[in-house]
């Protein structure tokens, strides 16, 4: 879209309520944003759009300046793609409603980000996970990442944190689509501010339909999820309480024909409730990313995962094998009669290796 016309559809979407409906009929009808904004009220009225929304364009406009609100979009360093754009990812042309544009942050190629992916995959999940479920997000995801897939989330906190994380710990990439605006003071939640500017920095995108100053509402976190799983081939609920918003996106996930998939859990748990009732319904079992992959027909190879067990040393090897469950150091040098700094040191190759992960408190785990 032409610059010029950028800042009269930014203007467009700070009126409350003005969303792609009403911008494709404005677009159509005037042929450009600046010249929607410039014609009389009367123009407007005579538009086949809602009298609300007739109402608050002829209110709203004496109320904003164009120009103030460009000059705030180039100071966060937030860009917008439209669906007339071909930065504008395509998967999201097959959805109802699609956002007609979207701000971001970071990659703004997101269409190229998408197709250069073997996939894209929602990774979702309930805020309060366990350590089970940011344990399991964490295997998943390193996986993905591992077989070059792209990684959407919410940016919650929880699973979505754990999904972006790891991601970017594994020097993948990830896309988080939020349900506010993506200035600082309005961004949701505060806490992953820093998250949110470390993804932009690292060829990822953080994207939202919303413009700059919308604060999150409740119901801005459904609208947030049709993009999520608009934007994947599939989506991967880890853990998910009985009226989770992860089931949410699972719902839209099925009626724009993606694939679904959940992770089990305890039954004794409440947040594996609503990921069973997934499995219940139909949802693919997984429990690791080859699962995923070989649902999608993408092929998946392990060699490095082997090549780096095949290096190891038999004492090497039966200290990998004791790891299935968290055990401690003073408990690996009871089990094994190994010295403590023989232990250390395979301890450390192991974790550089991918093969065992610290839990905190000298306790090691295989992953």
């Amino acid at each position: 879209m032409d610059a010029r016309d950028v800042k009269f559809l930014n203007a467009f979407l700070h009126i409350p309520g003005i969303g792609g409906e009403t911008l494709r009929v404005l677009k159509k009808h005037f042929g450009a944003f600046e010249a929607a904004w410039r014609t009389p009220d009367t123009a407007i009225a005579a538009l086949e759009i809602s009298p609300a929304h007739i109402q608050k364009i002829c209110e709203d406009r004496s109320r904003i300046d164009p120009d103030q609100l460009l000059r705030q979009l180039i100071h966060e360093h937030i860009w917008i793609v439209t669906e007339e754009d071909n930065e504008y990812p395509r998967v999201l042309t097959e959805i109802p409603y699609p956002p007609f544009a979207l701000y971001g942050q970071g990659n703004h190629f997101l269409q190229e980000l998408i197709a250069s992916a073997s996939c894209a995959l929602g990774v979702v999940g309930t805020r309060r996970a366990t350590r089970y479920g940011l344990e399991v997000a964490e295997k998943l995801v390193q996986e993905l990442v591992g077989a070059h897939a792209v990684i959407i989330s919410g940016l919650a906190t929880g699973i979505d944190t754990k999904a972006h994380t790891t991601t970017l710990d594994n020097k993948g990439k990830t896309i988080a689509v939020l349900g506010s605006g993506i200035d600082r003071p309005s961004l949701f939640p505060s806490e992953n501010i820093r998250l949110k500017d470390k993804i932009a920095a690292s060829q990822g995108a953080v994207i939202s339909e919303h413009p700059p100053g919308t604060h999150a509402r409740k119901e801005f976190f459904p609208q947030r999820n049709r993009i999520i799983s608009g934007l994947a081939r599939g989506v991967v609920v880890v853990e998910a309480r009985e009226k989770s918003g992860a089931l949410i996106t699972a719902r839209f996930a099925l009626e724009q024909n993606r694939e679904v998939f959940a992770v089990p859990g305890s039954i004794l748990s409440p947040t594996s409730l609503g990921t069973h009732k997934l499995i219940q319904e139909g949802a693919k079992l997984v429990t690791s990313a080859e699962d995923i992959l070989q649902e999608l027909g993408i092929e998946y190879k392990k060699e490095s995962r082997a090549k780096n067990h095949a290096e190891l040393d038999p004492r090497q090897s039966f200290l990998l094998a004791l790891l299935e469950e968290p055990v401690s150091v003073d408990m690996i040098k009871e089990k094994t009669g190994f010295d403590t700094p023989y232990i250390i040191t395979s301890l450390s190759l192991l974790e550089l290796k991918g093969l065992i992960k610290n839990m905190g408190g000298d306790v090691y785990q295989k992953i």
